[in-house]
């Protein structure tokens, strides 16, 4: 009896792939195993198909998720993986970040209008008015590159459960300097607008 695949085999990946290979994958799998897809049409039930989908979002959420798949790795890898191990040494040799000077008004010093709404755009624009790079929010927020992307572009239907989010979007406002409450007031009122639109459309 063969042993039972991996999460990262089951999004066919090394265990060195970054975050951006986990996503990537895991589009390209859903689309493979959709249940109404023209790949799938006569190879697998549906219910097959279903379960084939879950296995790959249980694998998509694990890896993507900075401590759940540190978690994961020590248990499959207890002695260690070359490629895991190269990805250790590539994060021990970069230098740590240096401390960066905001300016006492961020929103003034990129020219944001006093009444606009702050959001993802907000975000990207002092980040890069101070040159912050992600992987610093990142590193130092313990939130993912992914969503950080993602909260930055309003992709909201990647980001996650609105509990999660308010948290995370107050960490990256008093990093910035920006008003958290403000930052939550503003962003969570277009999620929640999109929510609202989002169900409004949907097939009953």
């Amino acid at each position: 009896m063969s042993a039972p695949i991996n999460l990262y085999e089951e999004l066919e990946l090394d265990p060195g792939a970054t975050e951006e290979d986990i996503r990537r994958a895991f589009k390209r799998l859903s689309r493979r195993f959709d249940p109404g897809g023209l790949v799938m049409y006569g190879l697998y039930r549906t219910p097959e198909a279903l379960r084939l989908l879950a296995r790959l979002k249980e694998a998509y959420n694990t890896l993507m998720d900075p401590e759940q798949r540190r978690r994961y790795d020590r248990s499959l890898f207890p002695k260690g993986h070359p490629s895991l191990r190269r990805a250790d040494e590539r994060v021990a040799s970069r230098p740590p970040p240096a401390p960066r000077e905001l300016p006492r008004d961020p929103l003034e010093a990129i020219g944001w209008p006093e009444d606009a709404r702050l959001g993802g755009p907000t975000l990207t624009k002092v980040r890069s008015m101070a040159g912050i790079p992600l992987e610093e929010i990142a590193e130092r927020t313990k939130i993912s590159m992914f969503t950080l992307r993602c909260l930055e572009s309003e992709d909201y239907g990647d980001l996650p459960a609105k509990v999660y989010l308010r948290g995370f979007l107050k960490q990256i406002a008093r990093m910035l300097r920006l008003d958290p409450e403000r930052l939550v007031r503003d962003y969570l009122h277009e999620y929640d607008a999109w929510v609202a639109e989002k169900a409004r459309r949907k097939p009953w």
